[in-house]
């Protein structure tokens, strides 16, 4: 479609218009640079300074200058190349697994030749890790972690919540004989032969295994900024109206044993089960906030209160929070709580009638 002739006019009025305006723009910079060079030429003549030195400061901005604009060229290099980089291997990896889960006979020959490597491949890979983990020797305790990166975000669509949907309290079973209450999914306590555990007599066992517990067993989470070490917390006195809240995480073979001589497996807990090796101590002063149970390896969970009293509340999981409703008791010493984290999460809240460090022991089984 062709322009009319007064459109054209008009168009070519404004495009002469910017023209004339750019231009003038420049040479209006350029005026004022000359005018500013001038200025400072003169203010150095009257500072009494030489041609040749007001040459070699001008030099010298310039030359700055220059090398920031190179730098700037530089990152802009580098950040496309790392762009391009990144480019390449996403349409690699997509490429890939194009080719591995879709086409049939590629997959084939891929795994068909790869299942070789792949032992020779973890070797090499432990025999380049040797110089890291010499150098940063705390990342052997990875080695024990069941899951590096919890997902916040699972969620199971269709799960079934009947064992939660008709609780109203947690119940009691001690001395029951129907064992098939036991693993039925609905949460309970028993009271067990379980002895009472003080912080002293934990404070005794550290003494004794220390080198061991030092070296396997030192994750120590604690609301006191003073105690970040087994060492810190067992060189002090807890008070007994105090806040302060310690997790002790136990993760490795050799510290969960020398822990179970003071926490035995209580009756409930079939022999024939899969006990988890972690495990974890709660130790809380009288009037220490509410806190989350952590996540355990299994979902069968049971916890012993060895000393003092902490209020136990369990809210139903989100896959069962319009089925089931939150429960709550008193744990008591020598009684064990036993629930399912399919369907239940605990919190721990200070009891009104504690007057003693609570104490409490978290396992778990499949």
């Amino acid at each position: 479609m062709q322009l009319s002739k007064n459109a054209r006019q008009h168009f070519n009025k404004d495009l002469t218009f910017n023209l004339n305006f750019l231009v003038m723009s420049k040479n209006s910079l350029l005026h004022q640079y000359k005018k500013d060079v001038t200025e400072l030429t003169k203010r150095a003549k009257h500072l009494n300074l030489s041609n040749h030195n007001i040459k070699k400061i001008f030099d010298e901005c310039f030359k700055e200058i220059e090398d920031n604009d190179k730098k700037q060229r530089s990152y802009h290099s580098i950040f496309s190349l790392i762009l391009k980089i990144t480019l390449l291997i996403v349409i690699f990896c997509l490429i890939l697994y194009v080719l591995l889960n879709v086409h049939q006979p590629t997959s084939s020959i891929v795994l068909r030749n790869v299942q070789g490597l792949i032992y020779p491949g973890l070797k090499l890979v432990r025999f380049l890790a040797v110089p890291i983990l010499k150098q940063f020797p705390s990342l052997t305790h990875l080695y024990d972690e069941s899951c590096l990166v919890e997902n916040p975000y699972f969620y199971v669509s269709d799960m079934e919540c009947w064992p939660c949907e008709d609780v109203h309290t947690i119940v009691d079973l001690t001395d029951f004989d129907n064992y098939s209450l036991y693993q039925s999914g609905i949460p309970y306590v028993v009271k067990t032969n379980q002895k009472p555990v003080s912080f002293y007599e934990l404070k005794f066992l550290y003494s004794k295994k220390k080198e061991i517990l030092d070296k396997n067993a030192d994750r120590i989470r604690s609301t006191n900024s003073r105690i970040k070490s087994l060492d810190s917390l067992f060189n002090q006195e807890l008070e007994v109206l105090g806040h302060t809240h310690i997790s002790w995480r136990i993760n490795r073979m050799l510290p969960a044993q020398i822990i179970r001589s003071l926490f035995p497996r209580p009756y409930i807990v079939p022999e024939r089960s899969g006990q988890s090796v972690e495990r974890f101590i709660m130790i809380d002063e009288v009037n220490a906030e509410g806190y989350s149970f952590p996540n355990t390896e299994c979902s069968y969970v049971f916890v012993i209160q060895s000393s003092g009293e902490r209020t136990i509340i369990l809210k139903p999981s989100k896959e069962c929070g319009n089925a089931c409703r939150t429960v709550s008791i008193i744990l008591k010493p020598s009684f064990v709580l036993w629930y399912n984290w399919w369907y239940w999460r605990p919190m721990s809240f200070p009891s009104q009638n504690a007057s003693k460090v609570s104490i409490t022991y978290i396992s778990s089984y499949c």
